[in-house]
């Protein structure tokens, strides 16, 4: 995964480096578009998974289906506070005792309503500017297409728990 992100950054920079900025159209814009696919990818595979299968682990050694929609929530709240100035991000465990189905989707709820809210307002100046997280410096944009990937990661993962359990995808479901 590192080396897949690392190869889109470096896609990324290159294609902003070749064109002038206003051939692209905005950074932020762009943000703003990948966030609300992923956001509305998220909430649709989640409610798709009935309470009673919310602790379904394929195997004992990983995460439950919940468990993995628990850990995409800490982890990207975490960062999108980092994205919107937080100086101390909360804890990317916040919400890692959550085990309710209803607890679970409200944390998912708040991490992508939180992180729509800190991309609103944001200008292509403010996406390139760093901020710190996990104490060193990243860009915005950096930040929120990492917290984007992470997203998707597991919106893999959460499509194998689903089909596991004899649920086509909402994506999948065609109309």
């Amino acid at each position: 995964m590192k080396h897949g992100m690392l190869l889109f950054l470096l896609t990324a920079i290159w294609a902003v480096g070749a064109q002038p900025l206003a051939a692209q159209g905005s950074i932020a814009e762009e943000l703003r578009a990948q966030w609300s696919s992923s956001r509305r990818q998220l909430v649709a595979i989640a409610e798709a998974m009935p309470a009673d299968k919310f602790h379904y682990k394929p195997t004992p050694e990983v995460r439950s289906f919940g468990e993995i929609i628990a850990h995409v929530a800490g982890e990207g709240m975490m960062e999108m506070e980092a994205v919107a100035g937080v100086a101390q991000p909360g804890s990317p465990e916040r919400f890692d005792s959550l085990r309710d189905r209803a607890e679970i989707l409200r944390a998912l709820s708040e991490y992508l309503e939180y992180g729509s809210r800190a991309l609103a307002g944001m200008t292509d100046q403010q996406a390139l500017e760093a901020v710190t997280l996990r104490g060193r410096p990243s860009p915005r944009w950096a930040i929120v297409v990492g917290a984007i990937g992470h997203n998707k990661e597991h919106y893999g993962n959460l499509v194998t728990y689903l089909r596991l359990n004899d649920i086509v995808p909402p994506a999948s479901q065609g109309g």
